[in-house]
C-alpha cells in the first residue's frame, strides 16, 4: 500500500509540473513582453476565470505591459537632454535683426547669441557622370590619343556607385529592412525604381567578387587561433525545386571573443557541416551539448569546453516552474559569473582565481548533482532535465578552469546569432539556398565591424572604393579586416 501511494505520489507531482509547465507558456503568450502573437488578455481570462489565482495575479502585476491598459505614467520632471556630438558637421547660420538690414550704417555689433539645433539632411540621390577628356600631344597630331581609365568599377558596366550598395547593403543587414521594403522607399520617396530583383543581383556581385576575399582573410585568422566558440542556428530559405515551399538551412557563428566573428551557411545540422569548416583546426572548442559538436571533437582531437549559461537556462526554466532545488543551483552559478567578473575587473590570471574560488563552488554543485540525481532519476520535470543535462555535461562543463583565455559560457557565438535572427524576421526566408553562403559573407563583414567598434558604412565604403582597384593577391595583403584597417 505505502509502495502504490508513493507512485501516485510520484505521477501526480510530474501531473503538476506538466500542468504548471502549460499554465506558464499560457501565461508568457499572454503577458510577455514583445510577443507580436499575444492574445486579447480580457478573452483570455474570461475563458480562465476561477481556474488559477496566480493568473489575475500575474494580470494585476503586469498591466503596464498588457494593451489596453493604462501604462504606468513617469514623473512630469523635465527630460533628460544627450549632448550633441562634438564631430559632427556645423552648419553656421546668422540672423541679422530687421532694422539693422535696413539701415546697417548705423549700428554697430556688440555681440552674439548663438543657439544650437540638431537637424538631419535627407539622403538623395545623384546622377554621377565621369568625363575622360582625350589628350594628344601637339607636335604628334597623328599618335594615339590619351585618356585617364576609368576607376575601378564595383560591377563591371553597371549602374551602381559604392554609396548606393552600401547603403541597400545596410538597410538589409544591419537596419533589417527587406529589399522589397526599399524598393517602395526608392520609388515613392525618391522616384527612383530600382527593383528588389536588381538589387539582389547587385549584392551578389558584391559579395561574391569582393566582400568575399575580406571573409576569407577572417576565416583564416580564425582557424590559425587555439579557440573558437561555435552555434548554430536555423534559417529557412525557398526550395528551388518546389515552388512556393521553404526548408530549413543552418548558419554556423564561430568566433573568438574580443576577435572577429565568422558565418558558414550550410544547407544541414549534421556532423559534415561542421567537419568542412574545421578540418586543420587544432585548439579549443566551446559550445553547447549538440552531440556534432563531440564526435568531430574526438575526430579531431579537439579540446571541449562546455557552456553554463545552457545549464543555466535550465534551471531557470525549472524556478520559473517553481521546482524546489532549482534556485539553489542558480545561486551556485550566479557565484561562479561573480567572480568571472571579479577577475575581469581585477585583470586577474584567470585560471589561479578560478582554481582558488570557483572549484570548490564546482566541487558543491557536483555533489548535490549527484545526490539529487538519484532521487529524481525517472521523473520528467523540468529540473530532472537540468540535473541531467549538467551531469552529461560535466566533463566539459569545468574544463573553462584550467585555460585563463577561455569563458564561462559560450555568449559571445550566442549573442552573434541575434542579428540573423532580427533579420529573418522582417525578410523571413532567403529566397535561394545558394544565397545563404551571401548572406554568411555579408555578416560576418558588418558584425566584425561592430566587435571592433569599426563604424560599419565608412568602413564599406572605404574598402568597396579600393577593392576593384586592386588584385586579389593586393587586397590580401592590405589589412582590410576590420580588425586591421585603419580609417583613411
Amino acid at each position: 500500500e505505502v509502495r502504490q501511494l508513493r507512485n501516485e505520489n510520484v505521477y501526480q507531482k510530474t501531473e503538476i509540473d506538466n500542468l504548471k509547465l502549460k499554465v506558464q507558456a499560457l501565461l508568457n503568450k499572454l503577458f510577455g513582453t514583445g510577443k507580436s502573437e499575444r492574445i486579447d488578455p480580457a478573452q483570455l481570462l474570461l475563458l480562465l476565470e476561477g481556474l488559477n489565482e496566480e493568473i489575475k495575479q500575474e494580470a494585476d502585476k503586469e498591466k503596464e505591459v498588457v494593451p489596453g491598459y493604462d501604462r504606468t505614467k513617469k514623473g512630469d520632471g523635465p527630460v533628460a537632454r544627450h549632448p550633441i556630438p562634438e564631430d559632427l558637421e556645423v552648419v553656421t547660420q546668422e540672423i541679422i535683426p530687421a532694422e539693422v538690414k535696413l539701415k546697417p550704417e548705423a549700428y554697430v555689433q556688440i555681440g552674439v547669441v548663438e543657439t544650437q539645433e540638431l537637424d538631419l539632411i535627407p539622403a538623395k540621390f545623384i546622377k554621377r557622370i565621369y568625363r575622360r577628356l582625350k589628350f594628344k600631344l601637339k607636335d604628334e597630331l597623328d599618335a594615339t590619343p590619351i585618356i585617364a581609365p576609368l576607376p575601378g568599377r564595383l560591377i563591371e558596366g553597371g549602374l551602381p556607385g559604392v554609396g548606393l550598395i552600401v547603403q541597400i547593403i545596410l538597410s538589409k543587414y544591419v537596419d533589417h529592412l527587406p529589399l522589397y521594403r526599399q524598393e517602395q522607399i526608392y520609388k515613392r520617396r525618391f522616384g527612383v525604381n530600382l527593383s528588389r530583383q536588381t538589387m539582389a543581383d547587385w549584392i551578389r556581385v558584391v559579395a561574391e567578387n569582393w566582400l568575399i576575399l575580406i571573409y576569407h582573410s577572417i576565416k583564416k585568422g580564425l582557424l590559425s587561433g587555439d579557440y573558437l566558440q561555435v552555434d548554430e542556428t536555423p534559417i529557412e530559405y525557398l526550395d528551388k525545386n518546389h515552388k512556393g515551399k521553404t526548408r530549413k538551412g543552418w548558419l554556423w557563428v564561430y568566433s573568438h571573443p574580443g576577435g572577429d566573428v565568422l558565418y558558414d551557411w550550410k544547407l544541414s545540422r549534421g556532423a559534415d557541416s561542421l567537419r568542412s569548416f574545421l578540418t586543420g583546426f587544432s585548439g579549443i572548442v566551446q559550445s553547447d551539448g549538440y552531440a556534432v559538436y563531440d564526435k568531430i571533437a574526438q575526430e579531431q582531437r579537439l579540446t571541449q569546453i562546455g557552456c553554463w549559461a545552457h545549464a543555466r537556462r535550465k534551471f531557470f526554466e525549472a524556478y520559473k516552474l517553481g521546482q524546489e532545488g532549482a534556485i539553489w543551483y542558480l545561486h551556485q552559478i550566479g557565484q561562479l559569473y561573480k567572480n568571472e567578473k571579479y577577475i575581469q575587473g581585477e585583470a586577474l590570471d584567470a585560471a589561479t582565481y578560478r582554481k582558488e574560488k570557483s572549484l570548490p563552488i564546482l566541487r558543491e554543485i557536483r555533489k548535490r548533482l549527484e545526490v539529487e540525481n538519484t532521487t529524481a532519476s525517472g521523473l520528467k520535470t523540468e529540473l530532472a532535465k537540468a540535473i541531467s543535462y549538467t551531469l552529461s555535461q560535466w566533463r566539459k562543463l569545468i574544463g573553462y578552469i584550467d585555460y585563463s583565455e577561455v569563458k564561462i559560457d559560450n555568449n559571445y557565438a550566442e549573442q552573434s546569432i541575434r542579428p540573423t535572427k532580427l533579420g529573418a524576421k522582417n525578410w523571413l526566408f532567403i529566397g535561394h539556398p545558394e544565397a545563404g553562403q551571401r548572406s554568411a559573407i555579408i555578416y560576418t563583414v558588418v558584425e566584425s565591424c561592430k566587435r571592433h567598434g569599426v563604424e560599419v558604412q565608412e568602413y564599406l565604403t572605404d574598402v568597396l572604393k579600393k577593392l576593384p582597384n586592386m588584385t586579389n593577391h593586393q587586397a590580401r595583403d592590405a589589412n582590410l579586416t576590420p580588425k586591421l584597417w585603419k580609417r583613411p
